[in-house]
C-alpha cells in the first residue's frame, strides 16, 4: 500500500509531466482542493475549492488556462501513510498579462485508499493578484 508521501510524490510527476490522467487517477471520489482560498474569485479563476474527480479536472484545466511554470522546485516532501506535506518555490508567468511573479509555497494533503482525498496549496496571493494586475483594483 502506498503511503500519502509516496501518492503526493506521483502526483507531482504526474503533473509536472502533463499526464492529467495519471493526476485524475491519483484523486479520490470525494476529494476536496482548496486552491490558495476557499471561496472562488471572479477575478482570479483559480481560487476556490474544488470537488472530486471532475472538481479538479476543471482546476487543471483553468491552472493551464491562467499559467506557465517556468520553474517548480521542490524543497522537502515528508509523510506517513495518511498526510504528507511539500514545500518549495515556483516562478510562474501569468498568460492574460505575461507578468511572471515568484512565490515560496506549501502543499498539505490527506490521502485515503491511495487516493488524494484532501489538498490545500499556500502560496503568496499578493503577488498572484499583482501579476493579475489586481493590486489596484
Amino acid at each position: 500500500m502506498q503511503s500519502a508521501q509516496q501518492v503526493l510524490t506521483s502526483y507531482f510527476q504526474a503533473l509536472g509531466s502533463k499526464q492529467i490522467d495519471k493526476v485524475i487517477e491519483l484523486v479520490h471520489d470525494e476529494a476536496k482542493f482548496i486552491i490558495l482560498k476557499k471561496e472562488p474569485s471572479n477575478k482570479i479563476p483559480l481560487y476556490g475549492t474544488f470537488h472530486g474527480k471532475e472538481g479538479v479536472r476543471n482546476y487543471l484545466n483553468l491552472l493551464e488556462e491562467a499559467e506557465q511554470i517556468e520553474r517548480f522546485v521542490l524543497h522537502k516532501l515528508i509523510g506517513n501513510q495518511e498526510a504528507a506535506c511539500a514545500w518549495g518555490n515556483f516562478r510562474i508567468k501569468v498568460n492574460v498579462t505575461g507578468k511572471v511573479f515568484e512565490s515560496d509555497w506549501a502543499i498539505i494533503c490527506e490521502v485515503e485508499q491511495e487516493k488524494i482525498k484532501f489538498f490545500q496549496i499556500f502560496e503568496d496571493t499578493a503577488a498572484l493578484e499583482e501579476a493579475f494586475d489586481l493590486r489596484d483594483r
